[in-house]
């Protein structure tokens, strides 16, 4: 079934993701959960995961619609040029979190590309996503490493390809392969490319593909991810600023709870030099009401 948007429509593209994190990926959650729901994958691969913003979008639609899909999320989690460089609580945090919603389905593979390639048997990867450094040569390098691992059914997700900066080579290889294959290709939250590798895929993703050669088909589908993709941001912006206030209140009590405490301490502080200086005033005046009467002493000493 199509609609005026010209594609299957699915109750998973109104997702909320349960994992929000920053990322240029929380635009493009609402389409991956309709790929996910729609293309039904036995075997999806993401290479590059970094804090876990796709990858759990995939996971929690798998779940939700009860698919038989495993899912490898492969990364070295230390970061790259483009990610950056970041600590081990990011792996710890994904690791948690993979483990608490996606136990059985869902496996975390701490490892190079290369080196996790040989564990996968040819033609058994039905949705691939690529998303580690993006230089022009790492792109392509990881689509021709991993093409003999994809299936007759199998769709490939380049992220990044709107970028066009800090090096970012996604655009140049996605200019260069597109053309070879049936695609289609997000514009908003860094851009999103969608390229059909297998033969024989889903019904509902060929007709996205098919919108390629419809200009207001392939307009009112981008406005649509484009628009529940924004309702996601924003959503997490939202969530963000009310843990941001909660957070600068706790902070704001804490701060006054400090300075009650340091005006306490200088408080008793003050209080004891108070009780010394009358103990050594009562001292000196004993001393020198009682002088007459010790002069007097004396005299009969």
């Amino acid at each position: 079934m199509t609609t005026l948007i010209g594609i299957e429509p699915h109750m998973a593209m109104f997702i909320r993701p349960e994992r929000l994190v920053d990322s240029a990926w929380i635009g493009h959650a609402p389409f991956a959960a309709w790929l996910t729901a729609v293309a039904r994958p036995n075997r999806f691969v993401e290479l590059g995961t970094h804090r876990g913003m796709s990858y759990a979008a995939f996971c929690q639609t798998v779940r939700a619609e009860q698919l038989p899909t495993q899912c490898h999320a492969i990364d070295t989690w230390q970061g790259d040029a483009h990610a950056g460089a970041y600590g081990e609580d990011v792996y710890r945090d994904l690791s948690g979190f993979n483990a608490r919603h996606f136990a059985g389905f869902s496996q975390l593979m701490r490892t190079g590309f290369d080196e996790a390639v040989s564990s996968f048997a040819d033609g058994s990867i039905d949705l691939l996503h690529i998303d580690g450094l993006h230089t022009y040569e790492a792109v392509r390098h990881d689509f021709e490493t991993w093409l003999p691992k994809l299936s007759d059914r199998a769709i490939v997700l380049f992220h990044d390809t709107a970028v066009r900066e800090r090096g970012f080579g996604v655009w140049r290889y996605w200019r260069e392969i597109s053309p070879r294959h049936p695609h289609f290709e997000f514009d908003h939250a860094s851009g999103l490319g969608v390229l059909q590798v297998g033969t024989q895929v889903a019904a509902g993703v060929r007709q996205l593909l098919d919108l390629a050669h419809d200009a207001e088909g392939a307009r009112r589908a981008k406005a649509v991810f484009s628009g529940l993709g924004d309702a996601v941001v924003q959503r997490h912006e939202l969530e963000s600023a009310r843990r941001s206030a909660v957070h600068g209140a706790a902070t704001s009590m804490e701060l006054q709870a400090r300075a009650l405490a340091v005006a306490n301490q200088a408080l008793a502080h003050r209080l004891a030099q108070s009780e010394t200086m009358v103990r050594q005033l009562a001292g000196s005046f004993s001393w020198r009401v009682t002088r007459p009467l010790r002069a007097v002493r004396g005299m009969f000493n």
